[in-house]
């Protein structure tokens, strides 16, 4: 399986952004907590200039179908048929985006996915870890609430402005490619490269 540089790497130059340039990233998909996924997806080149935009606190349907776009990328890069879900801070669905001959069941579950990261503040595979001893022992799947690797909270200036839920692989490739949306999202407010 590629780690998150190499695939990040790929989806860089698959969308002609020059090269990729990571910082602080996990080495494994296996690793990822909120700590590691302080990543930088692109630096672009000095010639390139890009004005920093300002954006509204919630994600529009245009941010949302620029999320998808980077996980399809990433998704036909590994080898995935997927369906990514994304939701808004008060974990209502604005885009869901299955890919042709993904699993029908991914559809329900990448939503789950979404709703868990948003509803709980955190990875859905940081909640399942905590599900089991830790501040959140006890919770199990059920009522939108989905503990599998695959969703992420989509955070903007240390505030949770939604969620992603990729479903279609295994956990890891799930992760994986929710983390990609993460880290996508982080750096389309910084100015960085559009879709």
């Amino acid at each position: 399986m590629k780690t998150i540089d190499e695939l990040v790497g790929e989806v860089a130059k698959n969308l002609g952004a020059g090269k990729s340039s990571l910082k602080q990233a996990p080495k494994s998909a296996e690793i990822f907590n909120k700590k590691d996924l302080k990543v930088e997806i692109v630096k672009l080149k000095s010639d390139i200039s890009v004005q920093e935009k300002s954006y509204s606190e919630k994600i529009s349907l245009d941010i949302a179908k620029e999320i998808v776009k980077a996980v399809e990328i990433a998704s036909g890069i590994i080898g995935v048929k997927t369906v990514v879900s994304i939701c808004d801070e008060g974990a209502n669905l604005i885009l869901l985006h299955a890919m042709d001959d993904s699993y029908i069941a991914s559809i329900k579950a990448s939503q789950d996915k979404a709703y868990t990261a948003v509803a709980l503040k955190m990875p859905t595979h940081a909640a399942l870890k905590e599900s089991r001893g830790g501040s959140l022992d006890g919770l199990t799947n059920g009522n939108g609430i989905l503990l599998l690797g695959g969703g992420y909270p989509l955070v903007r200036d240390n505030k949770i402005c939604g969620g992603v839920g990729v479903s279609g692989g295994t956990k890891e490739q799930d992760m994986l490619l929710a983390a990609v949306a993460s880290a996508y999202f982080e750096v389309r407010f910084k100015g960085g490269p559009k879709i």
